[in-house]
């Protein structure tokens, strides 16, 4: 999977942080993405049925469990747009997908579940939140994938499905290695933003899994996250603490993922109304 490294320079002026991120993919090829994150604009930190009367066998009236989805996996790779994406597809059909661009102009979340059958990955309720354009847009994905190799298809630039960007995504084996809570657990550094902005973040993830973290702005937030069964990442929640956060009190889910000591999240508001995107390192 892509690794990505992580500095950062002074404030700009008190209100915004330029931080700088290097992601290179297997194929030797590197990107650095330098963001600036004002603090005024924060959101990350600132921020059954029962059983009939007659003598029937229960078990014959338990619906069988859902198939695992057949596409997924942890992924990384590009898009037509030359970002670098990297993300995870769940067991369940959920998907989170963080990609990122070398001159700032792109840093966002794609998320959505989708089904996954003889070869076709389709996902009607995908969204992609975009950190640096401020937006939260309808964006459908239909790809082809083969199991436990790639994921290649297109995400549209709306529902209307007129235009649309094409992905390229290679499976990361890694996928199939539990995480272990006491080997990611530590102090974090790094950029948290939404489609209302970001700003400069620490926190650290405890040997229990915790999560207590704040922004520059003052903001605080807590959560737990847990392994995935037997998966390399980790389910998260996370709760924003009282103004000044922007989402005082709201909590969001989804996951966290990591590469060497790097940490990449993308979680949701219930309603999905914003997202919560997440890069940093120890």
């Amino acid at each position: 999977m892509s690794t990505l490294k992580f500095s950062s320079s002074l404030p700009l002026g008190r209100k915004c942080a330029y931080w700088r991120f290097s992601i290179s993919h297997d194929k030797r090829t590197s990107m650095k993405l330098v963001i600036a994150l004002c603090a005024s604009t924060i959101i990350a930190a600132g921020c059954g049925g029962g059983g009939d009367s007659n003598n029937t066998n229960s078990a014959n009236n338990t619906p069988a469990a859902p198939a695992p989805n057949a596409a997924q996996g942890l992924y990384s790779g590009s898009d037509a747009n030359n970002n670098v994406v990297g993300g995870v597809v769940l067991d369940s059909g959920a998907f989170y997908f963080v990609y990122a661009n070398t001159d700032a102009s792109a840093l966002g979340l794609v998320q959505g579940t989708a089904s996954a059958s003889h070869g076709t990955f389709q996902a009607d309720n995908a969204r992609t939140f975009d950190i640096v354009g401020k937006a939260a847009i309808d964006t459908p994905v239909l790809a082809g994938y083969n199991e436990r190799n790639s994921l290649v298809g297109v995400t549209y630039t709306s529902a209307a499905k007129q235009s649309s960007i094409k992905v390229n995504l290679v499976y990361d084996a890694a996928y199939e290695r539990p995480v272990s809570l006491s080997s990611v657990a530590g102090s974090y550094s790094g950029a948290a933003g939404s489609t209302k902005g970001g700003e400069a973040t620490t926190f650290t993830i405890g040997q229990d899994g915790s999560i207590q973290g704040s922004g520059v702005s003052g903001c605080t937030f807590s959560g737990t996250t847990t392994p995935h069964g037997d998966k390399n990442f980790l389910d998260a929640t996370v709760k924003f603490g009282p103004a000044p956060c922007l989402y005082p009190g709201m909590t969001l889910t989804g996951v966290v993922f990591f590469t060497s000591n790097e940490v990449l999240a993308g979680l949701t508001l219930p309603d999905r109304s914003d997202a919560f995107v997440v890069a940093g390192t120890k």
